[in-house]
């Protein structure tokens, strides 16, 4: 599986999204850049706001894709931090809070309750290419 997982990435530097994961669990980061990638995106994971931010000065992303709940700064305050900053970039929380969270951060920015399936994630995500088309 690395070598299809490995070709689909180097396809998604052409073509897919370029994600940024904020997740504070290293195995749940992992499957998910790696679930990412075979979707045909790019995805960089870190483990806190703080770090994303960090990431955020440093590189474009189309996508920002973070747990609501993290150590320090939470995954809503890195959305209005950055949707502050980089009103384009498109935010995805990874939450088990349910719709509500999106709606309270403004546009661009969509829920995807925990535990979530393989469709949920590839239609935010096919939406999300759509609107950057």
């Amino acid at each position: 599986m690395t070598t299809s997982v490995s070709s689909m990435a180097n396809q998604a530097d052409i073509s897919g999204l370029h994600i940024l994961v904020v997740e504070d669990n290293l195995d749940s980061q992992q499957l998910v850049c790696e679930l990412l990638a075979a979707l045909g995106h790019r995805a960089e994971g870190v483990g806190s706001a703080e770090e994303a931010l960090a990431e955020l000065e440093q590189q474009d992303f189309d996508v920002l894709f973070t747990d609501v709940s993290l150590p320090g700064m939470s995954g809503i305050e890195l959305a209005r931090r950055t949707s502050e900053k980089t009103p384009a970039l498109k935010i995805i929380f990874a939450s088990g809070y349910g719709a509500q969270i999106s709606k309270n951060i403004g546009p661009g920015t969509f829920s995807l309750p925990k535990p979530y399936d393989i469709d949920q994630l590839q239609d935010i995500l096919d939406n999300i290419g759509k609107q950057l088309q």
